[in-house]
C-alpha cells in the first residue's frame, strides 16, 4: 500500500480515516478549520467503533475561511471567553448552510451531541492560529504490527478535504510518532477548553440544538417568524432633516406616508438600481421622486411629458420642483426631444439619475423613442413616475423593468431571467386573449385555435370561461408578483387602513359616487348610434363596413397571410394594428360628440381621397413605417394631425425618410385594395349624409344636456365653510373640445377658460392662478376649465370641485388621473368632490328601460373597441349591467386594499400581545422547519431574495408540482394561534423539500430559429466567424460583446436587435453595416456591458423556514 493520499480514485483519505478509526481506541485530530461536514463524513465507522475518543484541536475559525481571511500568527491578544464565542459563531455559519440542509444530518446531528454530552467527542481551540492538519490514531492492543500512527498534509476535516478535493497527504507509522504526539499534546494542553468545561459544553449544545438550522420551533413561531421576514423585506434607509425642512419651507407637509416612501425607495435604490413609484394620483409621487432625488445628492435629468415641464419663471411644472428641491444643475427635458437629451447625457460624466414621469408611455420597446431613453438609463439610477404600473401587457411591464434592471440576470425575483419568465407570460396571456374573444367566433378557423389554444392549457375540450377567468387573475397576479420589489404603490384605502397614516387621510376629499347625466335621441338616432357602431366599424374579422385598405396594405399584397415568417407576421400585425387603432378611435370620437366624429370623418375621407389619387396616378402606395410606432406612444389626436400632414406631403411627393413603397403590380390582391379603397369612400360619404339629416350637429342633444347641468351647478350655494365649486369639462379630443367651445362660450363667455391645443406659458399660469390652490398667484377669472386629457396629468386644479367626463374614458386609469387633479393631498379644499358621466338613452322609454339602452350602448362601444377598453379586469365576464357599474365605480374604491396592511396589523397585534416572541426572532437561524395540522396536506418554503417568497408544495397526488405564490396566497395556510401544537415532520417531507430545493420552472416558448433575438445572434456569429474583412477587425470585439450581452444579460431593446439582426454580411453592404456597428458603439460605448455588470449587485436566496401542513394528526 503506498503511503501517499491524494483523493484519487485509488486512495481517498475519508476510505483510510473510515478504516483506522474501527480498529482505534484514540483518534488526535489537528485541524485548520472544523466543519461538521467533516465529522460527518466518519459518522459510519464511530457508529461501529463506541469506545473510541476523538480530541479535536481546532487551529482556525470557520468564519475566517468563509471570507477569504488568514488569522495572523502572531500572538492573539483576545481572551479565552472571545476565543470561544467566535469558535461558537464559526458552527453556526458552518451548521446554518445547505450542505448540511439534509434529512441524514437530522439524524445524525443528536448522535454527535451525545458524543458531546458524553465526552467522546472533545473539542479545543488552538490558543495562537494553526494551519496544520494531523491525524493521529492509537490502535487496539489487539492490532498486529504497529499499535499507533498519524497521518499529515493538506486535507482538512472538511467533506473536501476527505474525499472530493484533490489533496496531498502522507501515513507514517515507523518514524516520527512520538515527535507529533508530543506537538499535538502541547498545543493541546494550552488551548482553549470547549466542550470540557459544563457550561461551555452546555453553552456549545445549546449554539447546535438551538441556533442552528434543527431548532425546534412552534408553528406559531413559524407564522411570526414569516411575518416578520416579509414586513422587513420593505427595508426603509434613512433620511435626512434637511430634506424635511426643504418640504417644509415649500409649503409641504411632510406626511408620514411620503416620506416612509422616500426610505423605502432608497432601499430599492439601494438593491436594484431604480424604483417604480406607482401610487395612486393624487398622493404626490411628484414630491416624493424630489425628496428621493435630494436624498440621493447626485445630478440627474427629470424627463416628462411636454406640458408638465414648466416655465423659466420656475413657477409651475417639474422646473419649479426642481427648484423648490434645491437639485443643483438638475434638468427637465420634455420626452418630445430624447435625442438630444441623449447627447446631453453622453457629454457629461456625472448624470448619475434619471426621473421618468408618465414612464407607462415608454411600454414599446420596438420604437426608437424607448431604445433612446432605454440608452439614456444605463448605468443610471432610474425613478419611474406611473400610475398605471400593472393595468398593461406582460411586454409592457418587462419594457418598464429593463430600464434598470438586468433582464437576464435579475436579483428582483427566485430565477434571474426576467426575459424567459415574461415570454411563458406573453405566451399564456395571448392564449387566454384568444380563448376570449374567439370562442364563440362565426370563423370557423378561430373558433378551433380557441378551442386547441383551451386544450392546451387546460387538457379539456370543454371551454369553460369562467376557467379561464380564473388563470387570468392568477397570470395578473403572478406578474404583479414579479414587479412588486421594486414598485411602491399604495391607494387611498391603503392609507386609510395602515395605523401609521389613517390620520393623513383626513387631508384627502372624499369621492362620492359619480352620477350619471342622460341625454334623449330619437329612435332614428338611437339606429343610427347603434349602425355606427355595431355595422360600421364593428370588428372587421366580424363583419365591420369600414375596411381601413390603406393602412394594411401588406395583407392585401401577401393574399394569404396564415402562413407568414416573422418579419412578415410582424409586418401584417404592425399595420393591423394601426388599422385597429384607427376604427377604435372613430368609435370613440362618436362616442365623444356627433362634431368631433363629423370632423373626423371628413378627415379620414379626404386622407383617403389623397391615397387614392397617388395610386391613380403612380401605381404606387407609400406607408409610413414611423406611424406604426407612433400609435403606441401619441394621443389619438396626434395621430389624426400627423396622418393628415404624411397624406398631404406624400401628395406633394415629399416622402417620410423611413417609408414603405408598395407597387400595385406586386399585389395580389390589388383588385380587393382598390375596391375597398372606394368602399371607404363611399362609407363616409354615407355617414355625413345620415349625421346630416338626423340634425345631430347642430341640435346635439348631449352638448344641451352639458350646458344645462353646468348651469345649474355653477349657480349653487357653496357648502357650508367652502368655496365657490369650479367645474372642469374633460373630453380626450381637442376637437371635442373646439367643438364644445363653440356651444359653450355663448352660455359662459369670459368665465370659461378652454385648453384644447399646445399649452403655452401664459396658458399654464392662468390656469394655475385660478385653478391650483396652492398656487402663490391667486385670482378669480374663470369658473369653468374645458380641456383635453393634456390637463389629467401633473396639474394641481382643487379649485375645483367637479369632473364631467364628456366622453367615456374606456381606460379607467383615465378616471383616476381626471380626478386626480381635483383631489389632491396637497390642500383640501372640499369635503366631498363629484363626478359626472354621460350616457345616451331614447326619448320616451321609462327609467328602468332608459338604463338599460343605455347600458346596451355602452356595451356595443365596449365590444367595438374590444382590448382597446380596459374597463374590466381580466378575471371578469363582461356584460351590459356590469360594465355601466364599472363606469359609474368610484375611483375611490376602484382597488382594494393592499395585502400589506393586514400582514402589519396582524404583526402589531402580536407584538402587543406576545412581545417575548417578536423579541427574540431576530435569533432564529435560517432554514428552521415544522409541521402542523391543516386541512390539506401540503408543503410550504419560505425564501428571502430581497423580498419574501413561497413555493408550495401539495402532496395531493405523485403528479404535483411544486407552484410558486405570494405570501398573501399562503398567507391563511400559515396563520395559526400562540397554542397551535407542532407535529412531526410526515415521511414525505424531506422527499417533497428536495423537490422544492431544486425545482425549476418550465418555461414555455423559449428562442427559435425565426425570434429576433435568435436572428440577431445568427448575424452576430456569422460576422465574427465568417468575415474576415479588414475593415470590420477593429469592431469584431464590439460583436463579441454584443453576443454575450445577448445570450447572457440582455440588455439590448427589441428595436437594438433589429438593428442587430439587419446587419449584412454581403460585401456589397459591408460598408453600411460597419457605419451602422460604428455608430451603435458609439450609441452604446464600447465598455458598456462591463459597466452595467460592475453595477450590478448580488442578492443571495435564502431558505427562511419551511411549513409542513398535515391532515392528520
Amino acid at each position: 500500500m503506498t503511503n501517499f493520499i491524494t483523493n484519487n480514485k485509488k486512495s481517498d483519505l475519508k476510505k483510510r480515516l473510515v478504516e483506522l478509526i474501527s480498529k482505534s481506541e484514540e483518534l488526535k485530530f489537528l485541524v485548520g478549520f472544523f466543519y461538521f461536514s467533516g465529522i460527518r463524513e466518519l459518522y459510519s465507522a464511530l457508529k461501529t467503533n463506541p469506545e473510541v475518543t476523538i480530541k479535536i484541536l481546532v487551529g482556525l475559525n470557520v468564519d475566517c475561511y468563509n471570507f477569504n481571511l488568514i488569522e495572523q500568527a502572531e500572538t492573539d491578544q483576545s481572551s479565552d471567553e472571545e476565543k470561544t464565542y467566535k469558535f461558537f459563531e464559526s458552527i453556526k455559519k458552518s451548521l446554518n448552510t445547505e450542505i448540511f440542509d439534509t434529512e441524514e444530518f437530522y439524524q445524525q446531528v443528536r448522535y454527535f451531541v451525545d458524543l458531546i454530552k458524553t465526552d467522546k467527542l472533545i473539542i479545543r481551540k488552538t490558543y495562537e492560529p494553526n494551519h496544520a492538519k494531523l491525524y493521529i490514531f492509537k490502535l487496539e492492543q489487539d492490532q498486529v504490527g504497529k499499535n499507533a500512527l498519524f497521518i499529515t498534509g493538506s486535507s482538512n476535516l472538511t467533506k473536501a478535504g476527505l474525499s472530493t478535493q484533490n489533496e496531498f497527504n502522507v501515513e507514517i507509522s515507523d518514524y516520527g510518532f512520538e515527535d507529533a504526539e508530543e506537538y499535538f499534546d502541547n498545543l493541546w494542553n494550552e488551548a482553549v477548553k470547549i466542550t470540557e468545561y459544563e457550561e461551555t459544553k452546555k453553552k456549545l449544545i445549546d449554539v447546535v440544538e438551538k441556533e442552528t438550522l434543527i431548532k425546534e420551533v412552534s408553528p406559531f413561531e413559524a407564522f411570526c417568524l414569516v411575518l416578520k421576514t416579509y414586513l422587513d423585506s420593505f427595508d426603509q434607509k434613512k433620511i435626512s432633516d434637511t430634506l424635511i425642512a426643504i418640504m417644509e419651507k415649500n409649503g409641504y407637509k411632510p406626511y408620514q406616508y411620503q416620506l416612509d416612501a422616500v426610505k423605502q425607495a432608497l432601499n430599492m435604490i439601494d438593491n436594484y438600481n431604480g424604483v417604480i413609484i406607482a401610487d395612486v394620483v393624487g398622493l404626490g409621487k411628484t414630491i416624493i421622486a424630489c425628496a428621493i432625488a435630494k436624498q440621493l445628492n447626485k445630478r440627474g435629468v427629470v424627463i416628462c411629458p411636454p406640458g408638465l415641464v414648466g416655465d423659466n419663471n420656475l413657477k409651475s411644472g417639474w422646473k419649479m420642483y426642481v427648484e423648490q428641491f434645491k437639485l443643483i444643475d438638475w434638468e427637465v427635458r420634455s420626452l418630445g426631444d430624447l435625442e438630444n437629451t441623449s447627447d446631453f447625457v453622453k457629454k457629461l460624466d456625472d448624470i448619475e439619475v434619471i426621473i421618468v414621469d408618465e414612464a407607462h408611455r415608454f411600454r414599446n420597446q420596438d420604437t426608437k423613442d424607448y431604445d433612446l431613453l432605454k440608452n439614456i438609463c444605463r448605468d443610471k439610477i432610474v425613478i419611474l413616475l406611473t400610475a398605471t404600473p400593472f393595468n398593461n401587457r406582460p411586454g409592457d411591464i418587462l419594457s418598464l423593468l429593463s430600464l434598470f434592471i438586468m433582464p437576464k440576470q435579475s436579483t428582483i425575483t427566485l430565477d434571474s431571467n426576467l426575459v424567459d419568465q415574461f415570454r411563458g407570460f406573453k405566451g399564456i396571456f395571448d392564449r387566454l386573449g384568444y380563448i376570449k374573444k374567439y370562442c364563440n367566433s362565426k370563423d370557423d378557423k378561430k373558433r378551433q385555435r380557441a378551442q386547441n389554444n383551451y386544450k392546451g392549457l387546460f387538457e379539456e375540450d370543454n371551454i369553460d370561461l369562467k376557467k379561464v377567468a380564473q388563470r387570468s387573475r392568477y397570470l395578473a397576479k403572478q406578474i404583479r408578483n414579479v414587479i412588486e420589489p421594486v414598485t411602491i404603490r399604495r391607494n387611498r384605502l391603503d392609507l386609510e387602513g395602515n395605523p401609521f397614516y389613517k390620520e393623513e387621510v383626513t387631508q384627502i376629499s372624499k369621492c362620492a359616487d359619480p352620477k350619471e347625466w342622460l341625454y334623449e335621441l330619437t329612435k332614428e338616432q338611437s339606429q343610427y348610434y347603434n349602425r355606427i357602431i355595431e355595422e360600421y366599424f364593428g370588428d372587421l374579422d366580424e363583419g365591420g363596413r369600414f375596411k381601413g385598405a390603406i393602412y394594411r396594405p401588406f395583407e392585401y399584397k401577401e393574399g394569404n397571410v396564415e402562413k407568414l415568417d416573422e418579419k412578415g407576421n410582424r409586418q401584417f400585425m404592425q399595420q393591423r394594428n394601426l388599422f385597429d387603432f384607427m376604427r377604435r378611435m372613430l368609435v370613440k370620437r362618436f362616442e365623444s360628440s356627433f362634431g368631433a366624429f363629423e370632423q373626423s370623418i371628413k378627415n379620414f375621407k379626404e386622407i383617403t381621397t389623397i391615397a387614392q389619387a397617388f395610386i391613380n396616378k403612380t401605381e404606387e402606395y407609400i406607408l409610413d413605417r414611423d406611424l406604426l410606432e407612433r400609435i403606441y406612444e401619441a394621443d389619438d389626436d396626434e395621430i389624426e394631425k400627423q396622418l393628415q400632414e404624411y397624406e398631404e406631403k406624400i401628395n406633394k411627393g415629399e416622402y417620410p425618410k423611413n417609408h414603405e413603397r408598395y407597387k400595385l403590380k406586386d399585389f395580389k390582391e390589388r383588385e380587393m385594395f382598390e375596391t375597398d379603397i372606394q368602399s371607404d369612400l363611399d362609407l363616409f360619404d354615407e355617414i355625413l349624409d345620415e349625421l346630416n339629416k338626423l340634425d345631430l350637429v347642430k341640435q346635439d342633444p348631449k352638448t344641451a344636456c352639458l350646458i344645462e347641468n353646468v348651469k345649474k351647478r355653477l349657480t349653487q350655494k357653496p357648502d357650508k365653510g367652502e368655496p365657490k365649486r369650479k367645474v372642469i369639462i374633460f373630453s380626450e379630443y381637442v376637437d371635442t373640445v373646439l367643438y364644445l367651445k363653440k356651444a359653450l362660450t355663448k352660455q359662459f363667455g369670459e368665465k370659461m377658460l378652454v385648453v384644447a391645443g399646445d399649452l403655452s406659458a401664459s396658458k399654464i399660469h392662468q390656469i394655475n392662478k385660478n385653478f391650483d390652490a396652492m398656487y402663490p398667484e391667486q385670482e378669480d377669472k374663470y369658473d369653468l376649465l374645458l380641456t383635453s386629457d393634456k390637463l389629467s396629468e401633473g396639474f394641481n386644479l382643487n379649485r375645483a370641485g367637479m369632473v364631467i367626463n364628456y366622453d367615456i374614458p374606456w381606460n379607467p386609469v383615465r378616471v383616476i388621473q381626471r380626478v386626480g387633479r381635483i383631489n389632491r393631498i396637497s390642500k383640501k379644499v372640499f369635503n366631498a368632490l363629484y363626478i359626472f358621466n354621460f350616457f345616451s338613452i331614447e326619448r320616451g322609454a321609462e327609467l328602468v328601460k332608459s338604463r338599460e339602452i343605455a347600458q346596451n350602448k355602452m356595451f356595443l362601444i365596449h365590444s367595438a373597441l374590444g382590448e382597446d377598453a380596459k374597463i374590466f379586469d381580466v378575471d371578469e365576464e363582461p356584460t351590459p349591467a356590469g360594465l355601466f357599474k364599472r363606469i359609474q365605480q368610484n375611483p375611490d374604491k376602484q382597488e382594494e386594499e393592499g395585502f400589506y396592511n393586514k400582514a402589519l396589523r396582524a404583526f402589531l397585534k402580536i407584538k402587543d400581545e406576545h412581545p417575548e416572541i417578536i423579541g427574540n426572532l431576530t435569533h432564529y437561524p435560517p432554514r428552521v422547519k415544522v409541521a402542523k395540522q391543516y386541512k390539506e396536506n401540503e408543503l410550504l418554503v419560505f425564501y428571502k431574495k430581497g423580498r419574501l417568497y413561497v413555493t408550495t408544495l401539495s402532496y395531493s397526488d405523485d403528479k404535483s408540482v411544486p407552484n410558486r405564490q405570494a405570501f398573501e396566497d399562503v398567507y391563511d395556510k400559515v396563520a395559526c394561534e400562540p397554542n397551535e401544537k407542532s407535529l412531526s415532520l410526515s415521511k414525505q417531507f424531506w422527499t417533497a423539500y428536495d423537490t422544492v430545493r431544486n425545482y425549476k420552472p418550465y418555461i414555455p416558448g423559449g428562442t427559435n430559429e425565426q425570434s429576433l433575438e435568435q436572428r440577431a445572434l445568427n448575424q452576430l456569429g456569422t460576422l465574427i466567424n465568417n468575415v474576415q474583412a479588414e475593415a470590420l477587425m477593429p469592431y469584431k470585439d464590439f460583436l463579441r460583446i454584443l453576443r454575450e450581452d445577448i445570450l447572457h444579460y440582455g440588455t439590448h431593446s427589441e428595436y437594438s436587435l433589429r438593428r442587430i439582426s439587419n446587419f449584412s454580411e454581403a460585401e456589397n453592404k459591408l460598408n453600411e453595416t460597419i457605419k451602422e456597428i460604428e455608430k451603435l458603439q458609439k450609441d452604446l460605448g464600447r465598455d458598456y456591458l462591463e459597466r452595467a455588470i460592475a453595477g450590478k449587485r448580488k442578492i443571495s436566496k435564502d431558505i427562511i423556514i419551511a411549513v409542513e401542513n398535515r391532515k392528520d394528526s
